[in-house]
């Protein structure tokens, strides 16, 4: 079997969910954490020699006891015959504690208390998550089809997530429940769609773009259909982002043309439908997202609408780590 990404490999996949209980967190934000799941996880992380000296990253794969005792660790996940091995080396270390450490109720989890507000994030109430997709793509043809790239893991779909306020949600709702009725996706949420998602993070961290990159950006949606009970809507767009004052000379950019559909219901105040789909040419690299292919490339950047009961769809959108600007309040 080739290399492939970790956490894609059916048997990875078996073994995290039947032989371990999985945890993901964001080192960016564990690491810093002044509360009990930070002081956790960096004596964890510490004991299994990822000390993080002068506050570096502590990211990886860590296999670990209930206690903290650290079982495996791995700063890749790139390589699944690599990863399977440290988990087979994890659980044969676990069968050696002693019995009082591995039976079900040894530890007692205390109460994890208040947490650290300013590196704690979690879906606004009321207000929408819409799961966020992004692929290189290439011609072929008449067609544009998945793109293929030299960077490991740069042909693979990326995964961030979009988040709305309940204000937001209203405000993005029709005040005119009127067949062929238009009117601007407001301001700010369209300022942090293009600046914080309209980017390619298929090989690594992107740099988001900063105010003067966006060049234009203009987010239209068009009543199609109304009943008293839902509402359908046309999204169409435009937005160039590029780090130059003048964008053919730029670095980096993007030029991207946006088509969606949505769906409001009246009744309750929300949206149960959020597709859409963003179209363009990026160029340039990035410091912690290299390789990116010669010239003007086809990006794709998807959107759909995600459900925040489930776990996973709580991950906090990676831009929200620099918390005013995402909200657009710099």
């Amino acid at each position: 079997m080739g290399r492939v990404s970790t956490f894609a490999d059916a048997d990875v996949i078996k073994m995290a969910t039947e032989k371990f209980v999985p945890v993901c967190t964001d080192d960016w934000y564990t690491r810093r954490r002044q509360d009990a799941e930070g002081e956790f996880f960096r004596t964890m992380a510490t004991a299994a020699g990822r000390k993080g000296e002068g506050g570096a990253t502590r990211q990886g794969i860590y296999v670990f006891a209930a206690d903290g005792t650290v079982l495996g660790y791995k700063n890749a996940g790139q390589d699944a015959g690599v990863m399977k091995q440290v988990f087979r080396d994890a659980l044969a270390k676990f069968d050696k504690l002693p019995e009082k450490q591995r039976k079900a109720g040894a530890i007692t989890v205390p109460d994890r208390g208040k947490p650290d507000a300013k590196y704690f994030r979690e879906p606004p109430a009321g207000g929408l998550v819409v799961r966020v997709n992004t692929r290189i793509l290439e011609k072929k043809g008449d067609d544009i089809v998945c793109g293929s790239c030299d960077q490991m893991g740069g042909d693979k779909a990326a995964r961030d997530f979009l988040w709305l306020t309940k204000d937001e949600v209203a405000a993005l709702a029709p005040a005119k429940v009127e067949v062929g009725h238009s009117y601007p996706v407001p301001e700010k949420i369209a300022a942090r769609i293009a600046r914080f998602h309209l980017l390619d993070n298929t090989r690594g961290e992107p740099d988001f773009w900063k105010k003067e990159h966006v060049k234009a950006n203009a987010l239209t949606l068009t009543v199609t259909a109304a009943t008293a009970d839902a509402v359908d809507l046309r999204l169409d767009g435009a937005a160039t982002m590029a780090t130059g004052s003048e964008t053919d000379k730029a670095a980096r950019g993007y030029d991207v043309k946006l088509r969606g559909e949505l769906r409001y219901r009246p009744k309750t105040g929300t949206f149960d439908k959020f597709d859409a789909a963003a179209l363009g040419l990026h160029w340039g690299d990035q410091p912690f997202a290299r390789a990116a292919r010669p010239g003007k490339t086809p990006l794709g950047v998807a959107f759909t609408l995600a459900d925040p009961t489930k776990p996973g769809n709580t991950v906090p959108p990676q831009g929200v780590r620099y918390d005013p600007p995402y909200w657009g309040k710099e």
